[in-house]
């Protein structure tokens, strides 16, 4: 409650370093600093959980909802810094830039393969506990309040293994993607697609479970939406998936196909998006679709590389017969993308 937001920003700071402090000290397998006894060992971790649980969570939670939205963003960035951690990296957490996106640190961390990458920081319960606060946050009327709420959910995703839990916290990705705000509904995509990062091969559900049970029916929807501006949505999503090969199992993208993989099935429906919106009334999404199109053909195999081959031919045939012989823009980026992709279809076979 101190009047000074330079104060509360620095408590947000301060109380996320120590979440990440209390947490690091329960997971003594992780660090080798508690008494070795079992006794002290579980009075230890009964008095940390008592600690986060009610002076921290709740703590965060005000500060959540402080009505500086300066505060209220150093408030999800602690969360988010906190849930991202790894306690073998502890002492050295202060050469740690907080302005590293979530979705940067994701990709180097996958990309390295340490491990272990991470550990869930929050548990469930506290989780749950969190969720209402930030679904609040959702209609806070300063717009970078509502993208740095939302940037937080992958980071939550990997502190439960359970989909329901899951489902609830990613529908907060899914309220912010009709946002007025086109950062802030980007950036709702973005970690809703981004989630089957965190949610990984372990736990119950899969990255590509992920992406076929929670994220698809949203990019249909979108698709199927009288809006252009959820339509070029549906076309980010579709990059952002097949270009970070979350269609695929593990990091590692092959260019052979195999017709009864469930992996190409999943990739051959988001082809089948961009085939969809590809003779769309609205120019801008019909060359959006060459443009996606030139930024994940180096993740496809032979047959859906020729599948996509067809789509932009057909698109070119059908730009041509509109008048005036169509939009030249349309026609460069799908030029390009019909180049892009059959010299990429040479080099693979």
């Amino acid at each position: 409650k101190d009047p000074g937001i330079d104060v509360r920003v620095a408590l947000a700071t301060a109380a996320g370093e120590l979440l990440t402090l209390l947490v690091g000290l329960q997971s003594c397998d992780e660090i080798n600093i508690l008494d070795k006894s079992p006794s002290m060992k579980e009075k230890d971790r009964s008095s940390y959980k008592k600690h986060i649980d009610e002076t921290l969570i709740p703590l965060l939670q005000s500060l959540l909802q402080d009505s500086n939205p300066e505060v209220t963003s150093s408030a999800l960035r602690a969360i988010t810094n906190t849930s991202r951690a790894n306690v073998r990296e502890l002492s050295s957490r202060r050469n740690e830039d907080d302005s590293i996106s979530l979705s940067s640190s994701h990709q180097s961390h996958i990309i390295e393969k340490k491990d272990p990458v991470f550990i869930p920081v929050l548990s469930e319960e506290q989780v749950l506990r969190l969720v209402p606060t930030l679904l609040k946050l959702a209609t806070s009327g300063q717009w970078r309040v509502r993208q740095s709420a939302v940037e937080i959910v992958p980071a939550l995703l990997g502190c439960t293994h359970k989909i329901e839990t899951r489902t609830e916290i990613a529908q907060l990705c899914v309220t912010l993607m009709s946002d007025g705000v086109d950062a802030v509904r980007r950036t709702a995509a973005e970690c809703l697609c981004l989630g089957g990062k965190s949610v990984g091969d372990s736990g119950n559900v899969s990255s590509q479970e992920w992406v076929k049970t929670v994220v698809m029916p949203h990019i249909q929807a979108c698709r199927d939406s009288p809006n252009s501006k959820q339509r070029l949505l549906s076309l980010k999503m579709v990059e952002i998936i097949l270009a970070n090969g979350l269609c695929h199992s593990g990091c590692k993208i092959t260019t052979i196909d195999n017709s009864a993989s469930s992996e190409n099935t999943l990739v051959r429906q988001h082809l089948k998006i961009l085939s969809a919106l590809s003779s769309d009334n609205t120019a801008n999404v019909r060359l959006n679709v060459g443009r996606v199109s030139c930024n994940v053909i180096g993740t496809l195999g032979v047959q859906d590389l020729k599948f996509m081959i067809d789509i932009l031919e057909e698109q070119a045939q059908k730009e041509k017969s509109r008048p005036f012989g169509g939009d030249r823009d349309v026609h460069f980026y799908g030029k390009k993308a019909r180049k892009l992709a059959q010299e990429h279809l040479k080099t693979v076979n």
